[in-house]
């Protein structure tokens, strides 16, 4: 039974501040670290190709969102178009997961994993969820300093945090407020009923409340959102149109800035999940008398309304992004900038939509719907459009990625690899496997299974049986079959506990620079 609560992500753990995760030995306290640096090296100045990069990053975005992944039911029609001008890889996976963990990646193109944790000034609590290292070289900073204008337009509050430092290299970058639990609204004393939201039986669930570090926190998010969502619809039907507005308005201001980097970061669909009526529409014509914006985290029963509801939801706030991306796309046409242009788009992870019974994602979550990402380029010319490429690839590779679009050199700290030699023909992808970890929990994933386990017995609460899907007979990853197969969890265990030793001593890092 999966033990996933919020209460996982959102707990007081005052009694771990400082360093975990650590076996004997393994490594030094984050402000003297051994063989990891200390100070940040300036990248050198390049001089590239010139082009200019949009990516376009959807937190939660499932791959099967898209008809490039096989989409049945959400529709897509902006990035789907996209998808035919683009490369599409067709096996993408995120290292260390969840949000943070996963920019992380992104940002650096350094692997993560096995991950550290940190006492953080914030609600949530995980391994690997934490700032920039000191000595971290980011993309933004990498192409700063090759003369490029770089922009980033968020949403996603959790770069936004006060400690923060993902805005590093960015010579310009615009906040959108609002989402989740940022604390943007005044959330009122005296809480609402929340009966609008959702049916009295539902949340008078003990076991709904227990998802959160307290009884009653379950009503606090839920008052913090609506007191944000309030203030936030003053100026749009969403955040993500938002977000949309304020890159589309950058592109038009800043075209003739070349090179150029815009990053988009748009935090939906991940819940709460709130779509606009009219893409609500799309999937539920009669929506009934609740809303249902927050899906369970832990083994909450749900009711069939809720079920509906919470799926159409999910898939509107899908459409949605499409629709605002889909604006993004549309004026870096009108202006004419496809031919000197690289264009990204990418999600971080997916989640869990009523799947073993289950919604969203967390450590105990390891199977497709949450670990399998879309990931789309297109370069100009039209170069490779519509191609597939097979094989695994991972966050970490995206940025060497990018760079080597522009005839730039990646920092020595990058981990990841370019992927062109995959996409050109030059030679086929030897990757067997990849590890995606979340919390103290690690999947293996091969071509023909996926095999999940605990990584750090000494630090997950909880209890946690192997799980092991065979992914031709059971594509969707909906029936463990650890049980019947032995030789196969020996052998993936043991691929997970290699991943994990080669990792010790390269994955952690410094917060403060030694005195010069």
């Amino acid at each position: 039974m999966s033990k996933t609560t919020r209460r996982s992500l959102f707990k007081s753990a005052g009694a771990l501040a400082g360093l975990a995760g650590l076996p004997a030995g393994a490594g030094a306290a984050p402000q003297a670290v051994s063989g990891a640096g200390s100070h940040w090296e300036r990248p050198p100045k390049q001089q590239g190709n010139n082009l200019n990069v949009i990516l376009l990053v959807s937190d939660t975005f499932r791959a099967d969102n898209l008809a490039a992944y096989g989409s049945q039911w959400v529709d897509c029609p902006n990035l789907n178009r996209f998808a035919e001008k683009a490369i599409v890889f067709e096996d993408a996976y995120p290292e260390g997961m969840p949000t943070i963990p996963i920019r992380r990646q992104l940002y650096t193109g350094r692997r993560i994993v096995p991950t550290y944790y940190y006492y953080q000034h914030e609600p949530v609590q995980l391994p690997g969820w934490h700032h920039l290292y000191n000595e971290d070289v980011t993309l933004s900073e990498v192409l700063t300093e090759a003369g490029y204008a770089t922009a980033l337009i968020a949403d996603l509050p959790h770069l936004q945090r006060p400690g923060r430092n993902f805005h590093r290299g960015y010579r310009y970058y615009d906040w959108v407020r609002g989402q989740e639990i940022d604390y943007y609204g005044q959330a009122p004393r005296k809480e609402p009923d929340f009966l609008d939201l959702y049916p009295a039986e539902y949340l008078d669930q003990p076991q709904l409340n227990k998802q959160f570090a307290a009884g009653q926190q379950f009503r606090a998010f839920l008052n913090q959102y609506t007191a944000n969502r309030k203030r936030w619809l003053k100026d749009g039907d969403s955040l993500a149109e938002q977000t949309g507005r304020k890159a589309v308005a950058w592109l038009k201001e800043n075209r003739q800035e070349a090179p150029f980097f815009l990053h988009v970061e748009a935090f939906d669909p991940h819940e709460p999940w709130d779509p606009p009526q009219q893409f609500l529409e799309k999937y539920l014509k009669e929506p009934g008398p609740h809303s249902w914006p927050e899906p369970p985290y832990g083994d909450v029963q749900v009711p069939p309304e809720g079920v509906r509801r919470l799926r159409a939801n999910y898939a509107g706030e899908a459409s949605n992004v499409d629709f605002w991306f889909g604006k993004i796309l549309d004026t870096v046409e009108e202006l004419g900038l496809l031919e000197n242009t690289v264009v990204i788009f990418m999600s971080d992870h997916g989640a869990m939509l009523g799947e073993q019974g289950q919604f969203v994602k967390g450590p105990e979550r390891l199977r497709k719907q949450v670990t399998h990402v879309p990931l789309l380029v297109r370069v100009p010319g039209n170069q490779y459009a519509g191609k597939r490429v097979p094989g695994f690839v991972q966050i970490p590779d995206i940025m060497p990625t990018i760079l080597g679009r522009l005839d730039l050199k990646s920092p020595a700290r990058v981990t990841g690899s370019d992927l062109w030699p995959y996409v050109a023909g030059q030679r086929s992808n030897p990757r067997d496997h990849v590890v995606q970890a979340y919390g103290w929990i690690a999947a293996v994933r091969t071509p023909e299974w996926n095999y999940s386990a605990i990584w750090n017995k000494e630090k997950y609460e909880g209890r946690y049986a192997p799980q092991l899907y065979d992914r031709k007979k059971d594509p969707e990853e909906l029936q463990s079959v650890a049980d019947q197969y032995p030789a196969v969890v020996k052998e993936l265990q043991t691929k997970l506990e290699r991943y994990i030793a080669s990792g010790w001593g390269m994955t952690n890092g410094s917060f403060n620079e030694k005195a010069g």
